[in-house]
Order: C-alpha cells, then sequence, then structure tokens
C-alpha cells in the first residue's frame, strides 16, 4: 500500500490531534490498516523493544566540600573545600628559579559518560517505558586547602607571611549501571500496515512515535581507576621564595590511588527529553540532573553534582 503522505500527515497533526479524544484498539477494531494508536496527552506506548547508544555532553559538574579531612591524602594543615583561593594568576605554575611560566597544563574538570547503552521497553499496560543504561563514565574535580600560617625570611631579614595552596585533583573512571523508567507526557503512538515509501517497496514503516517525556532512575557506579594528583603550591611571593626544587610547586602524589575512595557510588537521576522513532530507526534527546546518594569518600562527605544533555541514536522491534 504506497501511502507515504499519511505518515507525514500524521506527524503533521500531533499537535491538532490533542484537542481530540485519544483513540485506543478497542474503537479502531475492524480497521484493516490502523493497529493501535494513541495520541495527545499521556500517550500509550505500542509494545516495543528499543536498542541504542550515544554520549554525554556535561554542561556543570558540581562539587560539595566544606572543611573535610581524609586519611587518603597527604597531611595538610588545614581542611579541603571546593573553593578555590587563588588570586588571578597565582596558579600559574613557574618554571625552575625563573618568573616565566612552565609548559605544564591543567588538566579539564568536569563529568563526560562517552559510551552509553540503552535497552528500554514499552509497557502499554501501565503505561510507561522502562530502560536499562550500561556506560563508562570519567569525572575529573578539584580540592584546595588554603595555608597562611607560614613565614619566609626577606633579604631584608624580616619574617614574611606568604600565602601557600594545597591542591588535589582527582581523575576517577567507572563502569555504571543505571535503571529507571520514563513516562510519555504528550505525543504519538501509531503502528500500522506497512507503508511503502518507494515503489520498489524497499522502504517501507510499520511503526513510528514522537514523544516528550519525564523520568527518574537510581544509578551504581563501580570504580575502576583513580588518579589522584597532590601538589602544594605557592600563591604569591613567587619572585621571592621557591622549594627546594626551583619551583613553586611540589608534587605529594602523582596519579595514586586513594585510599578512601568508595569503590561504588550512587546516584538517582531525573530526566526530561524527547524521543522519535522511524520503523526500525530512533532518535533521543534528554536532558538530566543527578544527584548523589553517597560520598566520593568514605571518611569525608565530599559530593558531586551531575547536569547535561545525552543523545542517542539506535533501533526498535
Amino acid at each position: 500500500m504506497r501511502c507515504p503522505w499519511i505518515v507525514l500527515l500524521l506527524m503533521l497533526s500531533v499537535g491538532s490531534w490533542a484537542q481530540q479524544p485519544r483513540l485506543s484498539e478497542d474503537s479502531l477494531v475492524g480497521n484493516d490498516f490502523l493497529h493501535f494508536l494513541s495520541v495527545g496527552w499521556f500517550p500509550t506506548p505500542y509494545s516495543a523493544v528499543g536498542y541504542s547508544a550515544g554520549s554525554t555532553l556535561n554542561l556543570y559538574q558540581h562539587s560539595s566540600a566544606d572543611g573535610i579531612t581524609t586519611a587518603g591524602t597527604r597531611p595538610i594543615t588545614g581542611t579541603w573545600s571546593t573553593t578555590s583561593p587563588f588570586r588571578s594568576g597565582e596558579d600559574d605554575i613557574k618554571k625552575p628559579w625563573s618568573d616565566d611560566d612552565a609548559d605544564d597544563d591543567f588538566p579539564s574538570l568536569g563529568y563526560s559518560a562517552p559510551i552509553t547503552a540503552r535497552v528500554q521497553w514499552n509497557v502499554p499496560l501501565f503505561p510507561c517505558i522502562l530502560r536499562a543504561d550500561l556506560l563508562y563514565e570519567i569525572s575529573r574535580e578539584r580540592l584546595f586547602s588554603l595555608d597562611t600560617s607560614r613565614r619566609y625570611l626577606s633579604l631584608s631579614g624580616t619574617p614574611m607571611p606568604f600565602r601557600e595552596v594545597s591542591v588535589l585533583f582527582n581523575n576517577e573512571h567507572f563502569l555504571a549501571a543505571r535503571l529507571g523508567l520514563t513516562i510519555p507526557i504528550y505525543g504519538v503512538f501509531l503502528a500500522s500496515e506497512q507503508l511503502r515509501l518507494d515503489t520498489t517497496g524497499r522502504f517501507s514503516i510499520d511503526h513510528l512515535s514522537s514523544f516528550y517525556y519525564v523520568g527518574g532512575s537510581i544509578q551504581s557506579s563501580l570504580l575502576i581507576l583513580s588518579e589522584a594528583t597532590q601538589y602544594v603550591q605557592i600563591a604569591d611571593a613567587k619572585s621571592s621564595l621557591r622549594y627546594a626544587n626551583g619551583q613553586d610547586t611540589v608534587t605529594l602524589l602523582n596519579k595514586a590511588r586513594l585510599s578512601t575512595a568508595a569503590p561504588v557510588r550512587w546516584y538517582a537521576e531525573v530526566c526530561g527529553g524527547w524521543q522519535a522513532t522511524l520503523s526500525v530507526f530512533s532518535f533521543c534527546i534528554e536532558a538530566y540532573a543527578s544527584f548523589p546518594l553517597g560520598s566520593v569518600l568514605t571518611d569525608a562527605q565530599w559530593r558531586l553534582y551531575r547536569y547535561g544533555v545525552r543523545i542517542l541514536f539506535g533501533w526498535e522491534q
């Protein structure tokens, strides 16, 4: 049956259908063309299984830790915090016995999930969509501690205070699993006889959907790699004072695993997005907010909050 114009009409008319009563399978009994149609607010999905893969764009990772101490780092005078005490240019690392900047690049911060694989099941009975995700995650964050208790002897022989900052850079990699459900809030689900889109019959569709949704999930992340770098840096007085290596920076930990790093992390997530399916091909884009149910460390409260966007491509059957 060659009816490609019907597909276009259905997709362009979603807004007007939302004002009409929802059609059910019972109302379509005896219809040889339409097998299933649900449209408008809170539509019912047809029964299907979908597979997709994609990536995550991190928009913001918020780190919460104030006045904490942990046995997993080298001892410091004060406490760790997420607030950077550096003033303008103070965190520039200098070359040995020179005021020129070194070539060392500070690592980028933030969160990403470069690989996400998803399986989802449409459940017409409730109606909702159940889904399970497997993903590979990377998280990079820093903590700071300011010490102003130390003095150095100036050329005039006068003890001078200076600002010394301890920095902890934590690079972590995870394998994670996420279970959740989504509820379609507006859109269309349609299943019908096959529609031929060309004269050869090679391209045809028998179902389509386009809907907006909200959802929630629980995630468990297993720590597989932990590389912590801890260093102390002279923030001011760089022209008058250096460490024994001639630099303003001394490394205390170099890509070492934190002994107090929590091996498993739990998160709760809320999301909202749009998904469309045309025959076997599907596309999904969703915004999410992830909230920690535990700490990064076993002996201190360090929590990471994440916000971003996911894009996935896949197929449905």
